[in-house]
């Protein structure tokens, strides 16, 4: 899921992405409260605006946790004004573990539990089962928009997938989302329309022709 980012592609000066871990960590989980909490699906989630920080910030504290080990948490430095939780082929939970963070992620959502589980359940009937690398968050803060920092984060990823052959997935959550995400190679594959409130977007990516760009 991502949360308006940029559709330019002028980096802002300065300002280059890097892999996170350690002490970074709670300043990436601010950043993506900050970047989330406006954002159409999570004000559908979590409807009461003086909840929404404090319900976002532990949802986002356990999936930066979780997805720490596996190397693919990112940033902007010198200043963490976007983020990234990207999840590697071959990480995503299944079985037991995936019930456990369900678990975690609803006990976090507190009173608005209920309508995590429908989106939750909504996204995972969309979800591919073809090995893949997962863009689940992708956020930049108010006032660093359109200065190219969401198609830097997406770059380091991605540059990857075409390197090594592999495909990539997210669900974006708005028309300048998905612009920038078309532009960066992703194709809709779906609609996922929550009750009474925004659609999000499936899009999948196939890895670019490395010798047909040569």
């Amino acid at each position: 899921m991502t949360s308006p980012v940029s559709d330019a592609d002028t980096l802002d000066m300065g300002l280059r992405p890097r892999r996170t871990g350690g002490q970074d960590l709670p300043m990436l989980v601010e950043t993506l409260v900050a970047a989330f909490v406006d954002d159409p699906v999570t004000t559908w989630c979590v409807p009461d605006d003086k909840r929404r920080p404090e319900i976002l910030r532990a949802f986002f504290e356990i999936a930066v946790d979780v997805n720490q080990p596996y190397g693919e948490l990112y940033t902007t430095d010198p200043a963490p004004v976007a983020g990234a939780v990207w999840i590697p082929p071959g990480c995503q939970p299944t079985g037991e573990h995936a019930e456990q963070l369900a678990a975690w992620y609803l006990e976090a959502a507190g009173e608005f539990a209920d309508r995590f589980v429908v989106a939750m359940e909504l996204m995972d009937a969309c979800h591919p089962q073809q090995p893949h690398h997962y863009l689940w968050f992708l956020g930049t803060r108010p006032g660093w928009q359109s200065r190219g920092l969401g198609s830097a984060l997406l770059r380091e990823v991605l540059d990857r997938c075409d390197r090594d052959g592999g495909p990539a997935y997210l669900e974006a959550t708005g028309e300048g989302n998905r612009r920038l995400y078309r532009r960066h190679g992703f194709e809709v594959t779906d609609e996922i329309t929550l009750p009474d409130g925004p659609t999000m977007w499936p899009m999948w990516r196939e890895p670019s022709n490395q010798e047909g760009r040569r």
